[in-house]
């Protein structure tokens, strides 16, 4: 009887014990009372941000150019990390050994017009300063080697501009393209060039594009001069090519480069400026090239007065002193050491949810807006946090900073630290704001994200302040964004992600909720020594208005995701997005065409859209925090985060396995663009030019996988324990 007593008397103590640990973990888990509400904190943040400041930094941080392996950059690299202590956040760092691609200093690439006098067209620096520390012009992952053949002109390189020479009998195989800059990713220009048979492509900033008529070029007005050349990379794949779909760790293994050429264009391509472009233009045969005020068809550039219309080619003129067209392009891989730096300011609730925003601090030049705007966003939000943990606040979810490495040269610190932390990101991550052109403009604000941002966002503009060089008259940035964007319609313009910048592995890959964030102008020194401090305090964001704007609207989004006890992202928005998108495209009429039955693809979409109204109707009551308990609010912030990863397929899209995002991803016609359903819309738009049984046969298996995806979704969202 006494050893029973006994031993009830432990068990009652145990499980005393154990209640108590649950308490405990409910404890960590609930709701604390922070001396700062989320309103609060957010207006603390906007309060300390100061333009000058965001100038200063700028210009301090774009002294020397910051390319991935200048002394400028390691330099910097240090400041980035003193800055974030500074702020009181943990730095972090994580180094990657990826391959990367720079010219051979001794042996420049050259472009030679060949005839009774060699011309010589040496692609080096804009103004030939080498005591400027910028190196040679050059396009990363071009095939190196050298070429010689017949000049085409090809417009911008796009697959309509290819197929039109085609149509005119325009013979293809084995020239060397001609083309301008423009209109699409520099790196699908190389694609198509390679895929109609062209030997070699060079490509140039028009003054049509990029010193239009009526704009004075730099250093007496905003446009770019004659001597400037549009660095940038052309591979398609974001990351390391030779650890593709695994980081580059140290215990990684590196494919050759035989092994990874399938990655990358595969055809020489040079970068020159629009004053050597111009003796090519004057004396290329063929017919004169399709005229219209139309930009999208128009073919003509701004030529001179020497060259007063293009032609097609091939070739060059009888009377040319020029035969035939050389391009030598000479670049070397290398096996470098890349850094990634964060600084994280632990939650004290939920420090097991990642709250992200992110820049990349390398350049191909000086960077002033090409990505230092963003970096000086960074910058600002940390001076605020700093000031608001004097008050004992901090914020309920973790939030990291994030400086990448190697965004220039294809994505590439973002993606590895993905891959890297592919695992945790599905599991912790809530969102990514990615700000990397925080302004090439003051006027025209261009997010882009997954739709469940939209609500957010507009609370965020109606909050920041109008980024205008000119009279506000009390406009909010929401204001602004709305007038520019849609002026007729009920709300602003949303852009859908495409690829381009440091989100696209996460929701490419990880699927993780992003957003960019960024305020557009013409911006005429993209990827030029002439995007410089000068260019964006005169021209691009005089008093840095738009920078800050962007700071403001980062505030918000930073603090209600880190701080609200509901992760503030809507379900309804998402679905709403999905079924109008669908609805509104020739989609559904192409499909029935071909009697391929749409019933249960409707009837997922209607799933879909039911359960995202439940699951925000119930919103409420979880805001409640007498009606719902610590582990209540962690299952209805979860369903969100697992609603995205749902639209994660394993084996990718057709043809680009590292595109896994069955909603969003890049267009197959322009990388920097987005499109949503890709391998469904694919699909039909081969299908439909073939009419092969094989190829609409196709189109219903992306069918499948669209079914499959968007009720993966509904059923994230769903109220039952076990959905259907």
């Amino acid at each position: 009887l006494l050893y029973t007593i006994k031993f009830e008397a432990d068990i009652s103590m145990y499980v005393a014990v154990l209640l108590a640990m649950v308490a405990g973990a409910y404890a960590r888990l609930g709701d604390t009372q922070s001396p700062v509400t989320t309103e609060e904190a957010i207006e603390s943040l906007i309060d300390q941000m100061d333009n000058t400041r965001i100038h200063d930094f700028i210009r301090d941080m774009t002294i020397f150019p910051r390319n991935t392996q200048s002394n400028w950059m390691k330099t910097k690299e240090q400041t980035v990390k003193d800055t974030f202590k500074s702020f009181g956040l943990d730095v972090i760092t994580k180094k990657y050994n990826v391959i990367q691609c720079f010219p051979k200093s001794k042996d420049p690439s050259v472009t030679y017009l060949l005839g009774d006098g060699d011309k010589v067209i040496e692609t080096y620096r804009e103004d030939g300063d080498a005591q400027k520390r910028i190196l040679p012009a050059f396009n990363a992952w071009s095939e190196s080697g050298t070429v010689e053949g017949e000049p085409v002109y090809v417009n911008y390189a796009r697959k309509m501009d290819f197929e039109k020479l085609e149509k005119k009998g325009v013979d293809l195989t084995k020239k060397i393209g001609i083309a301008r800059y423009g209109k699409l990713y520099r790196g699908d220009k190389a694609k198509f060039a390679k895929q109609f048979g062209l030997a070699g492509l060079i490509i140039y900033m028009d003054a049509a594009d990029y010193s239009p008529k009526g704009v004075t070029p730099m250093p007496d007005g905003p446009g770019l001069p004659d001597t400037g050349i549009q660095r940038g990379a052309l591979k398609d794949a974001d990351g390391d090519p030779s650890t593709y779909l695994y980081p580059s760790s140290k215990y990684a293994y590196h494919a050759s480069e035989e092994e990874y050429k399938s990655l990358l264009p595969g055809i020489i391509t040079m970068p020159i400026s629009f004053r050597n472009a111009l003796p090519l233009l004057r004396d290329i045969a063929g017919d004169e090239v399709f005229q219209s005020n139309d930009s999208n068809t128009n073919w003509q550039g701004a030529g001179s007065a020497e060259v007063p219309v293009y032609r097609y080619g091939p070739g060059f003129k009888a009377d040319s002193n020029f035969k035939k067209l050389r391009i030598s392009v000479n670049l070397e891989y290398k096996l470098v050491e890349i850094e990634d730096i964060f600084g994280v300011l632990k939650g004290s609730q939920e420090p097991d949810r990642w709250v992200m925003i992110g820049n990349h601090r390398d350049t191909w030049v000086y960077g002033a807006v090409d990505a230092t705007t963003g970096l000086a966003v960074l910058n600002e939000l940390g001076h605020g946090l700093k000031k608001l943990r004097e008050t004992g606040w901090k914020p309920r979810r973790t939030i990291v900073f994030a400086s990448w490495a190697a965004e220039e040269q294809g994505i590439i610190g973002s993606t590895e630290f993905v891959e890297d932390y592919i695992t945790l990101l599905q599991e912790k991550m809530v969102a990514y704001v990615n700000v990397d052109v925080a302004a090439s403009g003051n006027l025209n604000f261009s997010p882009a994200a997954t739709p469940n941002f939209r609500p957010l966002l507009e609370r965020a503009t109606k909050r920041a302040g109008c980024s205008s060089v000119s009279d506000c008259k009390g406009a909010t940035f929401y204001d602004q964004w709305k007038s520019t964007s849609n002026p007729t319609g009920d709300v602003p313009v949303l852009k859908t992600l495409g690829s381009g910048s440091d989100y696209a592995s996460f929701i490419g890959s990880a699927g993780v909720s992003s957003i960019d964030l960024t305020v557009v102008g013409d911006y005429f020194t993209y990827h030029t020594e002439y995007d410089n401090i000068d260019y964006l305090s005169k021209y691009a964001d005089p008093d840095m208005r738009a920078t800050r704007s962007v700071a403001e609207v980062s505030a918000t989004l930073i603090m209600e995701l880190s701080c609200n006890r509901l992760v503030p992202l809507d379900a309804n928005a998402y679905a709403s997005f999905i079924v109008n998108t669908i609805d509104e495209s020739s989609l559904k009429g192409d499909l029935t065409t071909q009697l391929i039955d749409l019933t249960l693809f409707d009837k997922v979409l209607d799933l879909l859209v039911k359960n995202a109204e439940e699951y925000e109707n119930s919103r409420s009551r979880y805001e409640n925090t007498k009606r719902s308990n610590a582990m209540d609010v962690r299952r209805f912030n979860d369903k969100m985060l697992v609603m995205e990863r749902s639209f994660i397929v394993p084996q990718g899209l057709p043809e680009r396995p590292h595109k896994r995002h069955m909603v969003f991803a890049p267009s197959l016609l322009d990388s920097y663009s987005g499109s949503i359903f890709p391998g469904l819309y694919d699909a039909v738009t081969t299908a439909k030019k073939s009419g092969t049984a094989a190829d609409w046969n196709a189109v219903r298996k992306q069918l499948t996988i669209a079914t499959w995806v968007v009720k993966a979704a509904a059923r994230a969202l769903a109220s039952e324990a076990f959905p259907r």
